[in-house]
């Protein structure tokens, strides 16, 4: 048993014990506060100790590099460090201060072609259109192979609906630069071009796809349908016969084939393309007309009754209504 004696002297013990390990630790913490210094004993803010380190700006390395570059008479390297701040804006979402670095970037190396384009893309993401195409403008005239300015360029086209001649020579370019994707590039071009009702052109655009792609099945079916309103009517059926056989589901595809077909005088091949279409599309406006049409040319007013009244309750255009009721007056007709 202890005595008064022995616990005071247990407590002296523990007192000098704990006196001790706090001067150890107390000089562990000097040692390693005297070995970073210089930066504040930052090794030791994750332990708690030290002084809370100062936050650092989200920009200040970029804000450094352009004082450090603007400090010395290399243009290119400043170039390069407001090009640099512009794409940290770009990403934060500031595109008004992207759009201001990307300008000092440019002032300072005007053949920077990287910095109008990106610069098109923060103008485009405000709603920037016509500066946007400026600065792509830009981007491809100092660098004609650029291929990223182009698909920005054209995707902004696409977008707008504006200056179609130039997005088909976009169209063009790409095809010669991406020869992989040609095939796709010059559809596209086909099409616009088919829009733009240069239809020389656009079959050359087609013939184009086709020959990067024989099996490109769009393309085939565009020229078909250019075959078709230029008269070419057995072009077209030899078109949509392959596209059909690459894409047997296509039912606009049939339906194309039944047109060129009645054309001709096949009635009995189109009435079967018609039924085909609308197996795969049965609310297929167009195509239940054509089929009521032909079936009453055909005498078989059943059918043509029977699509008519399918189409009536798909509520047609008011274009293919008056020539649903014109057929209904020629089916109530002795």
């Amino acid at each position: 048993m202890s005595t008064p004696k022995d616990r005071r002297q247990a407590t002296a013990d523990r007192q000098l014990l704990a006196r001790r390990w706090r001067l150890r630790w107390a000089a562990a913490v000097a040692g390693l506060c005297a070995s970073v210094a210089l930066s504040g004993c930052s090794a030791l803010s994750g332990l708690g100790i030290g002084p809370t380190p100062t936050p650092v700006p989200p920009l200040y390395r970029y804000d450094t590099a352009i004082a450090t570059a603007e400090a010395g008479a290399d243009r290119e390297a400043q170039a390069a460090a407001y090009y640099a701040r512009a794409g940290a804006h770009f990403e934060q979402g500031d595109y008004a201060a992207a759009i201001e670095d990307y300008g000092r970037a440019i002032e300072l190396d005007p053949a920077n072609a990287r910095a109008h384009n990106d610069r098109a893309l923060a103008h485009q993401a405000l709603g920037q259109f016509e500066q946007a195409l400026a600065d792509f403008d830009a981007a491809t005239r100092i660098d004609p192979a650029y291929t990223r300015a182009y698909k920005n360029r054209v995707a902004l086209l696409e977008v707008t609906g504006g200056d179609p001649e130039r997005l088909a020579a976009d169209y063009g370019r790409l095809a010669e630069l991406e020869p992989a994707a040609a095939a796709a590039h010059r559809y596209r071009q086909g099409v616009v071009l088919h829009g733009l009702r240069d239809f020389a052109a656009a079959r050359a655009a087609y013939d184009a796809a086709l020959a990067a792609d024989p099996q490109h099945v769009d393309a085939l079916y565009e020229r078909a349908l250019l075959s078709y309103a230029e008269g070419r009517l057995q072009d077209a059926i030899a078109d949509l016969d392959r596209a059909i056989r690459l894409s047997p589901r296509a039912a606009n595809a049939y339906y194309a084939r039944a047109l060129a077909r009645s054309a001709r005088g096949d009635r009995s091949g189109a009435l079967d393309d018609l039924t085909a279409a609308l197996a795969l599309d049965p609310d297929n406006p167009e195509a239940l007309l054509a089929r009521a049409a032909i079936a009453l040319d055909a005498g078989d007013r059943e059918q043509a009754a029977a699509d008519l009244a399918r189409l009536e309750l798909l509520a047609p255009d008011d274009q293919l209504a008056a020539a649903a009721d014109a057929l209904r007056q020629k089916l109530r007709a002795p």
